[in-house]
């Protein structure tokens, strides 16, 4: 089978066949890393710097049925970004001609958010297990240790059965597919 990467689309194509709802599509055109993809994303090992890929769509509701006719997908990419997911090359291929400036900033705001959410979800993380880590190596005899400040954010799973269970539970995405952020309720 290999390694393929994943196309996702928003909205969600429907088929035009069956009806049945199509979120993604996976492809090998691109450099092999199961990475996941949306438009106003760099793509990584693209064979083209700017242009349009053909990627066959895969319908699982089709693939049941006899005589299903065959279905493709167009990818638009503009430097290395894709730019648009198309039913028809000549809407690809017109949409590269569209780009702009606007639309880039967009893109780059986008995805500076999504690093810092990265970062502050990992800084919060290391920073717990540290403080947990610490707490573990510290003097049992030692109480006053407890209440040390630097123990003032993991005191809740200090006394929890598993309180690396705890911490993970408290640290994990909502959905782990798309690593959506839990929100908190404090």
């Amino acid at each position: 089978m290999g390694i393929f990467d994943t196309v996702r689309f928003d909205p969600p194509r429907t088929c035009p066949n069956c009806g049945t709802t199509i979120s993604e599509v996976q492809t090998k055109v691109f450099d092999p890393g199961l990475r996941e993809y949306r438009v106003g994303d760099v793509i990584y090992g693209s064979p083209i710097l700017s242009g349009v890929i053909r990627e066959d769509l895969y319908c699982p509701g089709c693939a049941a049925m006899e005589n299903s006719e065959r279905r493709s997908v167009w990818f638009s990419i503009w430097h290395t970004l894709l730019v648009g997911v198309y039913d028809d090359p000549s809407e690809a291929e017109a949409r590269l001609q569209t780009v702009d400036r606007a639309e880039l900033l967009d893109y780059l705001a986008r995805h500076q958010s999504a690093a810092l959410t990265w970062h502050d979800r990992f800084s919060r993380l290391y920073g717990e297990l540290q403080n947990l880590h610490d707490f573990q190596q510290r003097d049992e005899n030692d109480e006053a240790k407890r209440e040390d400040l630097r123990f003032f954010r993991i005191r809740e799973i200090l006394d929890a059965d598993d309180p690396l269970g705890e911490l993970i539970s408290n640290n994990r995405p909502q959905n782990p597919e798309d690593e959506t952020e839990v929100s908190r309720e404090d």
